[in-house]
């Protein structure tokens, strides 16, 4: 599941719209034509981290990063701008566990479907031991030129 860091760190933001204080991906460890693998490293001080375990909107929130993350990497490779999109639905959300503070956790999200202005991709969060922790089906609206 975990490789070599392609992009770590600030450099990310060059793929995404969040920023601190709400990013929720650190590291892009693989990407492919239709998938990418970040990680992403929970600290306490975040602000989606309550009781000591990120919460299920964060774990949401980091599955929608990562898709994001695909999407602005698909579009740098091909020499455009990075959109914007915006979750336009959830399906088949599946939470096992909240990961705790202190620890990582490696989503991949898989394009199922690319439909005009949606995309659906498939959302897997596993923990340091590959348990999955957290699933679900996201279609996002990638926002087109005005």
């Amino acid at each position: 599941m975990k490789s070599v860091p392609i992009h770590k760190g600030e450099a990310l933001f060059d793929y995404i719209p969040q920023r601190p204080p709400f990013v929720l991906v650190d590291t892009l460890y693989e990407k492919g034509a239709l998938h990418v693998q970040s990680g992403f490293s929970i600290k306490a001080d975040h602000p989606m981290v309550q009781q000591g375990v990120l919460t299920e909107g964060g774990l949401v929130e980091n599955i929608a990063q990562t898709a994001a993350l695909f999407a602005g990497v698909r579009f740098v490779d091909q020499g455009l701008p990075v959109p914007v999109g915006y979750i336009a639905g959830i399906k088949e959300l599946e939470i096992k566990s909240l990961p705790p503070v202190g620890s990582k956790i490696f989503t991949t999200t898989t394009l199922t479907h690319d439909l005009m202005n949606i995309q659906v991709v498939e959302g897997n969060i596993f923990d340091e031991q590959d348990q999955l922790i957290a699933r679900c089906e996201l279609r996002i609206f990638i926002k087109g030129d005005e």
